[in-house]
């Protein structure tokens, strides 16, 4: 029996135990309590632990009741942003709108107090903000009423979860500050080193005639005027000496002694390799975002170093067989590590921008269809839904959802994902 998979297998497994033992040994019991008062939930949640969060009302929200004074206080969110609504009986009847003032406060996780206020609309009394998400939070609620005032507070947490430091370490989980990031817009395309043509030149005998000496080899070095040639012409029976018209190197020897060439031959093609350039091949889909000027990485599989250039030149025509737009970049080569012909791959910097708040995008995990990264509040880790922009350089803008200056995790976010749906934090959304 081959019992190397099976144990390979057991390994993995045991590992993955491992590291979640160190997030739930000697754990504080997690609060499964959900925020009652979302409206048109009717999740499983809420059905769980009705007893604890109260009855609801027939529009869906949480019933507050101090003496014979209710107030139904709901989370509506269908077909609109978040949103308090509020409605209130006496005795058993409906209370007339204008006659209550209700505030609610609600303190989150990182010391964050938002205080919403409510004025009539139609039926209801309306909030005056959206409640975003997270929607886990401690409840203030007061209600001013015929010279009374009716106060109520209670806790709704969701997707949040309690781990000691000690057990956070020894899991590896990491937390950094959120903050500013410089965003930059990248397109990887694939390409080619080649000649610098402004820079090639050839060595050629005025006449035609018989090659005496052929002085040079292929990749030798020639200095400018220096003779690599002697041809004996047909007319004159004289010899002449054909020299470099500049300093390089030889890339092409098309001569041997005792040839004889005609005129107007080609017997070496010397290029200068100080610089080369670098044609990148554009698909069809990016050609309207790419433009001279842009900077790219050039990154060849060598194991050296990458070397950066700015684009200058755009054909202005494609290839007709692959539909690539060829993008040339003029690269510096003094080590001469750039060789004509080699195959490269770049990334151009499209677009380039100082966004106010970023986190790092292998933060980010789904919960309950929301992508979020996981805020640090000492102990307590909060899910924090986020709506993001730009993405460049392993970062992600968050446009809402966290602030600069926000503890998040940044590694081992999986594990805090793990922990809320063991918790039973649960979104009852």
């Amino acid at each position: 029996m081959n019992w190397k998979l099976p144990l390979t297998i057991l390994a993995i497994l045991a590992l993955g135990s491992g590291m979640a033992y160190y997030l739930v040994k000697d754990r504080p019991a997690h609060s499964s309590t959900t925020g009652g008062g979302h409206d048109e939930h009717g999740s499983e949640g809420h059905d769980e632990h009705a007893e604890k969060e109260g009855a609801k009302g027939r529009h869906g929200g949480r019933l507050l009741k101090d003496g014979d004074f209710t107030v139904e206080l709901a989370i509506f969110e269908q077909g609109v942003p978040p949103e308090f609504r509020a409605w209130f009986t006496q005795a058993g009847k409906t209370v007339a709108l204008s006659a209550v003032k209700l505030t609610v406060e609600l303190q989150r996780p990182g010391s964050v107090t938002d205080t919403y206020r409510f004025t009539p609309e139609g039926d209801y009394l309306r909030g005056d903000a959206e409640v975003y998400e997270p929607h886990s939070f401690d409840y203030t609620v007061v209600a001013e009423h015929a010279g009374r005032t009716h106060r109520w507070a209670f806790a709704a947490p969701e997707m949040q979860t309690t781990i000691s430091a000690e057990a956070a370490e020894r899991a590896g989980v990491v937390a950094e500050l959120a903050g500013p990031a410089t965003m930059r817009e990248t397109l990887s395309v694939y390409g080619q080193v080649k000649l610098n043509a402004n820079k090639v030149a050839r060595a050629v005998p005025r006449f035609g005639g018989i090659v005496r000496e052929a002085r040079k080899a292929l990749g030798d070095t020639v200095a400018a005027g220096e003779v690599v040639a002697i041809v004996e012409t047909n007319q004159s029976l004289a010899t002449i000496e054909v020299k470099a018209p500049i300093a390089g190197i030889v890339v092409d020897r098309d001569v041997n002694a005792g040839e004889t060439v005609p005129d107007g031959t080609a017997l070496y093609t010397i290029a200068d390799l100080a610089d080369v350039w670098v044609d990148l091949n554009v698909p069809k889909r990016d050609q309207a975002r790419v433009k001279t000027g842009q900077s790219a990485v050039i990154h060849a599989d060598d194991g050296g170093t990458d070397a950066t250039g700015t684009i200058s030149w755009i054909s202005p025509v494609s290839s007709a067989e692959a539909q690539t737009l060829v993008a040339r970049v003029v690269l510096e080569n003094p080590d001469q590590r750039w060789r004509p012909g080699l195959f490269v791959k770049a990334r151009i910097s499209l677009a380039e921008a100082r966004v106010p708040v970023a986190v790092k995008e292998s933060a980010l995990q789904t919960l309950y269809d929301f992508t979020v990264v996981f805020s640090q509040h000492g102990d307590l880790y909060q899910a924090r839904p986020l709506e993001l922009g730009r993405r460049g350089d392993g970062y992600v803008e968050v446009l809402k959802g966290l602030r600069a200056d926000e503890r998040y995790v940044t590694e081992n976010s999986f594990l805090i994902k793990a922990d809320i749906g063991k918790s039973g934090a649960a979104h009852d959304h």
